[in-house]
């Protein structure tokens, strides 16, 4: 039975923000429309949260043991390795981002004990366990680390690929390579992202660089030989009991691969469809249902969109909230811990509005393409969401 703990990363302080920097362009926000939000002391965090009948949240660990989490992967002792992305936006060059490994000492379920296991790095963003040691994305870099004298810190680090994102004029956040899974080939797998990339082994010449640009990728962790795979999202990779994998993006939500490269050879005479395929039923940037006051940096924003006074898009028909603006991270439950009902379920993350959205992945008989159903109990609600923003 696999009854491994279902892990959801509420990483609320790293909701993708909207920034309203000033140009000469644009009007000055009036500082009263712009009140700051008081924090949330983690002992009173899930008191915010409101949870599908049935099940519970349970606070396994909070600052000062994480801060700032973005990736989280348990290895095959029950520890867990925390992804840290503590820098953001503006400061390309700053290497704040870390790795924690936490440990649950007296086995009650709550980590008690953390680590750094790895430092200095651009903005890592995911994490998957090899060898007794973990590899990490962290832009333009992937790191192999590994503790071999028990410590709990890291002495091993290798550049494995690097060209992720390099010669990018101006850096995205919010699209760095991201999501390392293993696939059912025994490659790991990762999403590229919108910045794109040259990437190669450190010991390749720049000539032999893979062109990752408009692709995903999987490399064989024994033979670290690089392949391009169909993509790419923005953030989130996962894949179902049958290998099939799903991909997400801020505003659409859930997109199925359809075809794999290695499934056909190139042929100059046959042009094959499009392979991301966005399936709910709802549409991309689907309804859903936040119970977190709007922010108000989001409320002046949509306002001066709608009028005209700053460029943008005009998202939702005008609506400040109300639908995905911030998916990030697609799960395919594999488990069997939740019930049948949950098996091959898709749990994505929208951190614009605080909230776990689920949705019933239905290949019908003979239909190739797959529908994602919101489930008929969730018709107004959310698997999880929080009054927290």
């Amino acid at each position: 039975m696999n009854t491994k703990p279902f892990c959801f990363l509420a990483a609320l302080g790293l909701a993708p923000l909207s920034l309203l920097a000033q140009t000469p362009a644009e009007p000055e926000a009036d500082p009263k429309e712009l009140p700051r939000i008081p924090a949330t002391e983690p002992k009173d965090a899930l008191a915010t949260f409101e949870v599908k009948p049935g099940f519970k949240l349970e606070l396994a660990a909070s600052e000062p043991l994480v801060m700032d989490p973005i990736a989280v992967e348990f290895d095959e002792k029950g520890r867990l390795f925390v992804v840290e992305m503590r820098g953001y936006s503006e400061h390309r060059e700053d290497a704040m981002g870390r790795v924690k490994l936490l440990v649950d000492e007296n086995d009650d379920g709550i980590f008690d004990k953390a680590t750094i296991y790895a430092e200095g790095l651009k903005w890592p963003t995911g994490v998957t366990c090899y060898d007794g040691g973990i590899f990490v994305c962290a832009s333009p870099d992937l790191f192999y680390f590994k503790d071999t004298d028990g410590d709990g810190v890291a002495d091993l680090q290798e550049t494995v690929f690097t060209g992720w994102g390099l010669g990018v004029e101006r850096l995205n956040m919010q699209a760095l390579v991201n999501s390392l899974r293993w696939g059912p080939d025994n490659r790991i797998w990762g999403a590229t992202a919108g910045n794109g990339g040259s990437v190669r082994r450190p010991d390749q010449p720049e000539s032999e660089a893979l062109n990752l640009r408009g692709a995903d990728f999987s490399f064989d962790p024994k033979k670290r030989d690089l392949r391009a795979e169909n993509g790419t999202a923005q953030y989130g990779m996962s894949f179902d009991t049958e290998g099939r994998r799903f991909v997400c993006s801020n505003s659409n939500h859930i997109q199925w691969v359809a075809w794999e490269k290695e499934w056909f050879p190139a042929n100059p005479y046959f042009t094959l469809p499009r392979p991301l395929v966005s399936i709910a039923d709802d549409g991309a940037a689907a309804p859903v249902f936040r119970i977190s006051p709007d922010e108000p940096w989001r409320i002046v924003r949509t306002r001066w969109r709608v009028s005209g006074v700053v460029k943008g898009a005009v998202e939702g028909g005008g609506r400040v909230s109300g639908y995905f603006t911030a998916a990030t991270g697609i799960t395919l439950y594999t488990g069997d811990a939740f019930g049948p009902a949950f098996l091959n379920n898709a749990f994505v993350g929208d951190a614009g509005s605080n909230l776990v959205h689920r949705k019933v992945v239905k290949f019908e008989p003979g239909k190739v393409q797959p529908i994602a159903v919101r489930a008929e109990e969730d018709a107004e609600t959310e698997f999880v969401r929080s009054k927290d923003n």
